[in-house]
């Protein structure tokens, strides 16, 4: 993010007023934020060091900066210095709502020489944030958060095949152990179709798919084969999109802009996307946090028991498999 989190009273010996958001061990709990607003920046970086699914702490020498994004330079060591958990004020500067973590990101192996920041979840210009909490551990996981369909993909209803922009609320759509459902939310969400938002395009019948399927790199595609009964227990198993790519005909497609769209039932299905079967959209700790405050408000409205572990929405329609498990499935594809 390039917009400021602004301290409004803290320690004076701790922190400086006015000043952008530090390492975690210089800012107090109880300190309060006022976030100034601002949009994101995707940056892209080579990661040779620890986890390939951790942008680790204490590790610069291999995460090098190759796309800072005009706001740190190419080719700067870079490191997930440290964490903070913060928790939105209301106007009685009473705690309310999810906490959020931010992730502080630090450059050149200096803990001070802050340059940028994620968060697990929105947030919203010009609202107060308190800080509850938070860790100089800074190794977080990479998150790519939107999981949804490309612009033009056909989905089976009742009325036909029908492209996902078009679909409404209430509209009866195939899924596969369901029979016909009908969707009780609908959104969608624009982005920079670059890094992690970038999409990926499944070529005709590359996975059994009638024509292109353009999807979300988290949008899981189910797979069946003998393989993975023998490799995972199981006839059939939900794949991350971009854990796909590397077979022919599935690649990542960088794009200035793309909007996804995002439909919910009464709990996960498998659905026909251009003739191949897919997942609706799941409210998944990741998932969630792409859309905006008001998107999440509407389904917890809609569905107040749906973070409920024992709920049905928190099933998913078939096991799904991690990316080093797809890598050994594509040498059996």
């Amino acid at each position: 993010m390039i917009a400021d989190f602004v301290p409004d009273t803290a320690d004076a010996n701790d922190i400086v007023v006015g000043g952008s958001i530090i390492n975690n061990s210089d800012t107090p709990d109880g300190t309060i934020f006022t976030y100034t607003g601002g949009t994101g920046t995707t940056i892209t970086l080579d990661d040779t060091a620890g986890s390939p699914d951790v942008f680790d702490d204490d590790l610069p020498t291999g995460h090098i900066i190759t796309d800072g994004g005009g706001i740190v330079a190419n080719g700067t060591q870079v490191e997930s210095e440290s964490i903070i958990t913060v928790q939105a004020l209301d106007d009685d500067l009473n705690p309310t709502g999810p906490e959020i973590t931010i992730y502080v990101f630090s450059q050149n192996g200096v803990t001070q020489d802050v340059w940028g920041f994620a968060t697990s979840a929105p947030l919203d210009s010009g609202t107060s944030y308190i800080k509850t909490g938070g860790s100089n551990a800074g190794s977080s996981p990479y998150t790519d958060y939107v999981t949804c369909f490309g612009p033009g993909t056909l989905i089976e209803t009742a009325d036909g095949a029908v492209a996902v922009q078009d679909l409404k609320k209430g509209q009866l759509v195939w899924t596969r152990d369901g029979g016909f459902q009908p969707i009780l939310w609908i959104a969608t969400t624009e982005v920079h179709g670059n890094g992690p938002f970038a999409p990926v395009v499944i070529e005709a019948g590359a996975i059994g798919n009638t024509q292109e399927l353009v999807v979300s790199q988290q949008h899981r595609i189910l797979i069946g084969s003998p393989a993975t009964d023998m490799l995972f227990g199981s006839s059939e198993v939900f794949v991350a999109a971009k854990h796909l790519c590397g077979l022919p005909g599935v690649s990542i497609r960088q794009t200035d802009r793309i909007t996804y769209t995002h439909f919910m039932f009464d709990r996960h299905h498998i659905v026909r996307s251009n003739g191949a079967l897919t997942e609706s959209y799941y409210f998944g700790d990741n998932a969630k946090y792409a859309l905006s405050s008001p998107q999440r408000s509407e389904i917890l409205a809609l569905f107040p028991s749906i973070e409920d572990a024992s709920n049905a929405f928190q099933r998913t329609a078939a096991p799904t498999i991690s990316a080093r498990e797809a890598g050994v499935l594509r040498a059996y594809m």
